[in-house]
């Protein structure tokens, strides 16, 4: 069984001497975790750089890697936005079991497993990029319902 690398990303924001706010994206595996003087567990990411050093990024912005590629070569994680070569457009996320691509305002999916062969492109994510996912501009490019094979369509229910 060929083994598969777990990990995640958290973005964390912090502030620069002049009161500036920054933010970076932290590569690793997920923990949550108390420290001294945290009123209770906090989201951090660790990272292996000669012993791990951990780092408490937003909860929010925690997104796990899907195991595949962009075009570019580029790891595509949750919360993504992607593009498609028939210029779609979805956020990636987790639902029943297996990582989709959401689409326009009628939430419509396609698991990005059976399409992995397609040429997707990492637009940006939701967090730093949420004028991408506009559902006024979304859902002028897309279709009301996406097949995800022949045989079946899913769309959300909530």
């Amino acid at each position: 069984m060929a083994e598969r690398e777990i990990k995640y990303r958290g973005l964390k924001t912090f502030q620069i001497f002049n009161g500036e706010t920054n933010s970076v994206w932290i590569y690793g595996f997920y923990l949550k975790r108390g420290t001294y003087g945290d009123p209770g567990p906090q989201a951090h990411i660790f990272v292996y750089e000669n012993g791990y050093e951990g780092y408490r990024v937003e909860a929010e912005t925690i997104g796990q890697f899907t195991g595949l590629l962009d075009k570019e070569g580029q790891e595509i994680y949750e919360d993504d936005i992607i593009s498609f070569d028939d210029g779609k457009i979805g956020v990636v996320e987790f639902f029943r079991g297996c990582f989709v691509a959401r689409f326009g305002k009628n939430k419509a999916i396609r698991s990005l497993y059976e399409i992995n062969n397609w040429s997707l492109k990492i637009l940006g994510n939701r967090f730093e990029n949420p004028e991408l996912i506009d559902e006024r501009t979304v859902s002028k490019k897309l279709d009301e319902t996406i097949q995800i094979s022949e045989s079946m369509t899913y769309e959300r229910s909530e």
